[in-house]
């Protein structure tokens, strides 16, 4: 069996350099480099990875915790971060989270255990005092879509408000005036955001939301359905609807075209997120898109370096809010 001395002997290098080249390759020239790898591939030499951890610290594997592993936003976002974490020689480990605050931390410990280099936290409802006593704890963590005071250089988030405000704007300019909004749950900080950014802009506008208008849901297929059921049923007017995730929006066109509700002709429908299938959908969607390529790529960037386990390697500064655009397409009709 082959080990590192024999790899050294026939590349014709010190067991160092051997070390040097598994550990860290940027130390070593490229053609060095090259002649070590030539003589693991003639040898048949196997790393043993776990006893190659125990000198560097280093695992080679990211974490990933999401709400969870279906759904028109999750999915994607796991396979662009997969893709991101393999092309920079990694490997990923995902676990779900489900949004509640227990199997969140459930999901933490998990990958603590598997000795994670770093992780990449969708953080669902874990309250902002327990995540910021999260980050001050473990400095290999990465949040995605919240924002922490004094750990902003390790957190990447949309911003919610612009987006909200993006879809009260052109609901307002299109002549909405009787609009309803499918939220998420209130213990949810996006949801809070979002419909505190969107209440304001109609209040602004000298539109105030009626509270009686407002249904909380929880960003899934179904909650949309159940949350315009009882928005049509209210009795109220109603010449719009803001849904805070295109899962909802999707859920809600559907009970439209149950009850024989034309969207847009007599119902015009706005989602948040732009997922794949919003173009897709008829009426094709009108909806915020936030950049869920580039949310994840930079959430992997962070989580890599901050792998590296130097100061040099960290964050160097607050990472900027990902700008949201609106996505104009067929399910909002312009009023006469």
């Amino acid at each position: 069996m082959a080990t590192i001395r024999t790899v050294a002997e026939h590349a014709g290098v010190s067991t160092a350099t051997v070390s040097r080249v598994m550990n860290t390759p940027q130390q070593v020239s490229e053609r060095t480099r090259a002649r070590v790898e030539t003589a693991m591939r003639e040898l048949n030499f196997s790393r043993n990875s776990v006893a190659a951890s125990l000198v560097t610290r280093r695992s080679d594997c990211i974490g990933l915790i999401v709400g969870g592993l279906s759904g028109a936003f999750f999915a994607p976002l796991v396979n662009i971060v997969e893709e991101t974490v393999s092309a920079a020689g990694s490997y990923l480990i995902v676990s779900c989270g489900k949004d509640s605050p227990e199997e969140v931390l459930a999901a933490l410990q998990f990958l603590r255990q598997r000795q994670c280099d770093a992780i990449i936290l969708f953080p669902g409802e874990l309250p902002d005092a327990a995540l910021a006593a999260l980050l001050r704890e473990q400095a290999n963590v990465v949040v995605i879509h919240r924002s922490v005071v004094g750990f902003e250089d390790r957190c990447v988030q949309v911003d919610n408000a612009a987006g909200a405000r993006l879809a009260a704007r052109h609901l307002l300019d299109c002549g909405h005036r009787d609009i309803g909004v499918i939220s998420g749950p209130a213990t949810n900080p996006e949801s809070v955001q979002r419909l505190a950014a969107f209440a304001d802009t109609l209040a602004g506008a000298g539109v105030p939301l009626d509270p009686a208008l407002v249904f909380a849901g929880d960003f899934r297929l179904a909650s949309g359905r159940q949350g315009m059921a009882a928005l049509l049923a209210g009795g109220k007017p109603l010449s719009a609807v803001f849904c805070l995730s295109d899962q909802m929006a999707f859920g809600a066109l559907d009970y439209c075209r149950a009850v024989g509700v034309a969207v847009p002709e007599r119902l015009s429908l706005l989602g948040f997120d732009d997922v794949e299938f919003a173009e897709l959908m008829h009426p094709r969607l009108t909806t915020v898109r936030q950049p869920i390529d580039l949310l994840a790529r930079t959430a992997v960037e962070i989580a890599l370096r901050l792998s590296r386990l130097s100061p040099s390697s960290a964050p160097s500064g607050p990472q900027a809010l990902l700008t949201p655009q609106l996505m104009l397409r067929d399910s909002v009709r312009r009023l006469a």
